[in-house]
């Protein structure tokens, strides 16, 4: 391998290192004869750790497929990666959760699945392996990645290796579940192949694997977050495709938070995909109008002003269209990770006018933050209006909120300012999932879990609340376990 081991500049299991850490470390220093440790996975060859967050969708969201400005947090919680390398072909991934008794799930993957004929197999023949199975599809995420990395690198792997995921982060609730497994697997083999990818580099081929083996139409914007996030910052993203313009800080004495609505989320159903069908329509109609008047095509609907989207456009986009009849007179709406269903009736009007308006909320709701941070407390409350109308635009624009949803941003908003609660909305791809919330910090620890517990009575179980923040991916960087005479020894990389 390229990368020397260092000393650690931190004990083992020091408290300041994130939690999946020191569980793994737990786990792994335990002796061979208790079988709740990793004596049946791992044995005394070294180990490449990396350790990736969750990240909370603070601003723009659903409008990063558009082109947006987009605005993200790291949260506390995250997913270690553990990889050792074993003698054969195979790849053997064992999945577990932290925080709870539950037992680790288990597949095993012939490489030579990969294969077809003397070289890589593509996409198609991948999504068709891991859908093959119900009961394996989770490991779509983690061996997609893998694949998606050896075909786009160019790389051949002699022999496989054992690679397991400890996470502390639910799946399907809207806190980027999925791209931190995909970014945490690359992130690994990153290091232990000695690849040097670039944060860039690492992003893109995260959300290829969600694209083109999970088959989830999802934008760049949970990878990049993952990837290049700061501890205690907001990153600001600009999806075109997928570049960090920089970091925004967050006002003293206030913090993100999230409040999980127990309404499970996917970015791969159908009200996130017809969204995104919708939107990409929307912008095959302008551009179709743009040509008509010799104007250039556009590359994303962000690109045009919310003022030049009203005026010019707007009154010319249908509310509905059938897919039938778009494709007649469009052909295509120029988005290869969907298909438009000749039967089905799309929003278009709604789902297209959502991100140019967001990407101006996004800025906004920047300028207002750094405004704050020079001493103007009405950026607080401006900040926190930006929220609630990226909420509303979800719902009323898009259809992607629900009840459980409206009602937690709801209770946000009953508090408002006075309360020093400022803000509030649906995150990710919506319908259900994660609300961000944005406060004063003694504030969300005094409402907070009075409206979980007011949420509760609604639902009928209280609501997990997801707070703090950790490094992204290149933040953390990653690790090397060797074990020696005085047991595993930790080597930052």
């Amino acid at each position: 391998m390229s990368y020397p081991p260092r000393p650690s500049a931190h004990p083992a299991g020091g408290d300041d290192l994130p939690h999946e850490v020191q569980e793994f470390e737990r786990l792994l220093n335990k002796p061979n004869s208790d079988m709740t440790g990793f004596a049946s996975f791992f044995n005394c060859a070294e180990i490449w750790v990396a350790r990736v967050p969750a990240r909370l969708d603070v601003m723009g969201g659903i409008a990063d497929y558009s082109g947006a400005n987009v605005c993200e947090a790291v949260l506390g919680r995250g997913m270690l990666v553990a990889l050792q390398p074993r003698t054969d072909r195979t790849l053997r991934i064992r999945t577990m959760q932290v925080g709870k008794r539950s037992l680790p799930i288990e597949t095993r993957i012939a490489m030579d699945y990969f294969d077809s004929g003397d070289s890589l197999g593509g996409f198609p023949q991948m999504r068709e392996l891991f859908h093959s199975n119900p009961l394996a599809m989770w490991a779509a995420y983690t061996g997609g990645s893998i694949f998606t990395l050896l075909k786009e690198e160019s790389i051949r792997l002699d022999s496989g290796f054992n690679l397991l995921l400890i996470s502390a982060v639910p799946m399907n609730v809207g806190i980027g579940s999925s791209a931190a497994v995909e970014i945490g697997t690359l992130s690994c083999l990153n290091a232990y192949l000695g690849l040097g990818l670039d944060a860039g580099r690492l992003a893109r081929l995260g959300q290829m694997a969600e694209n083109h083996v999970v088959g989830a139409p999802c934008g760049i914007m949970d990878q990049t977050t993952i990837v290049s996030g700061r501890k205690g910052r907001l990153t600001h993203i600009l999806c075109r495709p997928g570049s960090v313009l920089g970091e925004v800080a967050i006002p003293p004495g206030t913090a993100f938070i999230g409040i999980n609505s127990m309404v499970r989320h996917s970015v791969a159903g159908n009200p996130y995909g017809d969204t995104r069908i919708g939107a990409f329509m929307g912008k095959r109609i302008v551009n179709d109008l743009r040509a008509h008047t010799g104007r250039a095509q556009l590359d994303y609907l962000a690109e045009l002003s919310v003022e030049e989207f009203r005026n010019q456009y707007l009154p010319k986009i249908p509310e509905r269209m059938l897919g039938s009849e778009f494709l007649a007179r469009y052909k295509t709406h120029d988005d290869s990770v969907t298909t438009i269903q000749p039967d089905a009736n799309y929003r278009v009007a709604g789902p297209t006018r959502h991100p140019v308006e967001e990407n101006e909320r996004v800025l906004r709701f920047i300028d207002s933050l750094r405004a704050a941070n020079e001493g103007d407390e009405s950026g607080l409350t401006t900040a926190g209006e930006c929220m609630f109308a990226a909420h509303a635009s979800y719902r009323d624009n898009c259809s992607l909120s629900i009840g459980e949803v409206d009602f937690l941003v709801e209770a946000v908003g009953k508090r408002g300012p006075a309360s020093g609660l400022f803000g509030a909305k649906i995150t990710g791809g919506g319908t259900g999932g994660t609300v961000a919330v944005f406060g004063r910090t003694d504030a969300l620890q005094e409402h907070i879990p009075q409206i979980a517990v007011e949420y509760s009575r609604r639902v009928g179980a209280m609501p997990d609340v997801f707070e703090g923040t950790s490094p992204g991916a290149i933040e953390f960087g990653a690790l090397r376990y060797q074990f020696g005479a005085k047991g595993w020894q930790r080597h930052h990389i």
